[in-house]
């Protein structure tokens, strides 16, 4: 990893003088000596680039992604980009240290959170200028200029975005859900849509550059928040990191767990990794399962991993009600041992979400060698193409009728494999660096317009 007294590094005047060659006439630019063009590289110094990470494992895939684009930062070239950890989590510092990933923790304490919104609203009313040196103190901002940063990259849709009043950032967006499903109380309850959009409707505009994960994503960002198309980066999801071994690691006897066994499953059944969330749709995978025995005289269970963010009790009622209970095992939070062979075991990934336009599961299994069932919805069919099979969420049938087919047929179970398999091989770190790569040149250029520290009142913003 970069060391972090680079990324600190607080000499600041001398790396954006001013080239010697500056005055000379135009017309004779084109003669510039090499020793002038040495002169000239001498003085493009590296982005210094606070990564933030902002969540723990206890959130899932949104941690998982963060610590994908953390690694992936990590990677950036040293002459481009020298970069800093911060994390917000004390609870995820050991992981991302097992992860590759040396992160400095930042508390973030709940009056500094009140604070933060007070900040953010006082802005919103303009005050003058008088008025907004005496009764703020920003501190995210101090301790930016303390870490020497140029930009800040927000893996996920932070809050913190908006508080910054001196410096660019890249801009993550995951979903829009609480646009393109409103129904859901997770996105609508509790002022939960009033705060993601006052994030978005404010963050978006102002960033150096926005983050999404598919067209699909981009598409959405630019309709609903008129952001211009050409600050919207597209860097595809990537399956997370114990996923990722090589097969002769994912056979070794130790890593091996015989699910059923540990289950008590007298039957194969199919793997859904989701938090119990309502849009995570559990109950139409329930539905299916009934509908497959119901109509094909196929018994098959399933088991489900993640934690309960308040609708587990609906999902055992309804799996009680179906008659199913016997079948049905609720895993709860696993290892990345246990995730593997659950993917590996299982007759199909089945994930009936209505959340996207990109999830990390589908990936996962591409990556396992796994079948896919997957959502057919506008914003998400695009992430599996014709490397799985869609389901109608208005008709559970429509899954009974796809596991139907997988069971009966091993060569569609081979060819969808196969799919899977060329999908996630393009989807290259390469390929999502050099996007990353193309957004933090474009910035350098423009950063090297100013001097390094921003200039800050004495008594104002800090």
């Amino acid at each position: 990893m970069l060391s972090k007294s680079a990324a600190s590094s607080t000499t600041y005047e001398s790396d954006l003088a001013v080239p010697r060659f500056a005055h000379r006439p135009v017309e004779h630019r084109e003669h510039v000596a090499s020793d002038d063009l040495v002169a000239i590289n001498s003085h493009v110094r590296p982005v210094r680039m606070v990564v933030f990470l902002e969540t723990d494992n206890s959130v899932g895939g949104g941690f998982q992604q963060a610590t994908n684009a953390a690694l992936l930062a990590k990677r950036l070239p040293p002459e481009l980009c020298t970069v800093t950890f911060v994390t917000t989590r004390r609870s995820a510092i050991e992981e991302l240290r097992l992860s590759g990933i040396d992160a400095r923790y930042l508390p973030v304490h709940r009056w500094q959170k009140l604070l933060a919104r007070f900040h953010v609203m006082w802005r919103l009313l303009n005050p003058p200028p008088l008025l907004k040196k005496h009764v703020y103190f920003n501190w995210i901002d101090r301790s930016l200029r303390g870490m020497g940063a140029d930009l800040v990259y927000f893996t996920g849709p932070s809050y913190l975005a908006l508080v910054t009043a001196q410096f660019s950032y890249l801009f993550t967006v995951w979903d829009l859900a609480h646009r393109d499903e409103v129904d859901f109380p997770e996105v609508r309850s509790g002022g939960e849509f009033e705060r993601r959009e006052q994030i978005y409707q404010l963050a978006l505009k102002k960033a150096t550059g926005v983050v999404v994960d598919s067209e699909a994503g981009r598409d959405n960002v630019v309709r609903r928040y008129a952001v211009d198309r050409e600050r919207v980066h597209v860097i595809p999801f990537s399956p997370a990191i114990g996923t990722q071994l090589p097969e002769h690691e994912l056979n070794r006897p130790d890593r091996f767990i015989d699910i059923k066994e540990k289950y008590g499953l007298d039957c194969d059944y199919v793997y859904y990794p989701a938090q119990f969330w309502p849009h995570k749709n559990h109950v139409y995978l329930l539905r299916g399962l009934r509908s497959l025995e119901d109509r094909f005289g196929i018994r098959v269970g399933a088991v489900f991993s993640g934690r309960d963010f308040g609708n587990l009790a609906h999902v055992r009622s309804v799996a009680a009600d179906l008659g199913l209970t016997d079948r049905i095992r609720f895993a709860g939070f696993v290892s990345d041992c246990e995730v593997t062979c659950l993917y590996r075991q299982a007759i199909a990934l089945v994930m009936p979400t209505y959340f996207g336009p990109t999830n990390l599961p589908p990936y996962e299994a591409f990556q396992l060698r796994v079948p896919v069932l997957y959502s057919d919805l506008k914003n998400l069919r695009d992430q599996i193409g014709d490397a799985g099979l869609l389901i109608d969420l208005l008709n559970p049938g429509s899954m009974a009728d796809a596991l139907r087919k997988l069971i009966v047929d091993p060569d569609l179970k081979m060819l969808l494999v196969e799919r899977g398999k060329q999908r996630i091989e393009s989807l290259t770190d390469e390929r999502r660096l050099s996007v990353l790569r193309t957004a933090l040149e474009a910035f350098r250029a423009r950063r090297m317009c100013w001097q390094t520290a921003p200039k800050m009142s004495p008594i104002g913003e800090r």
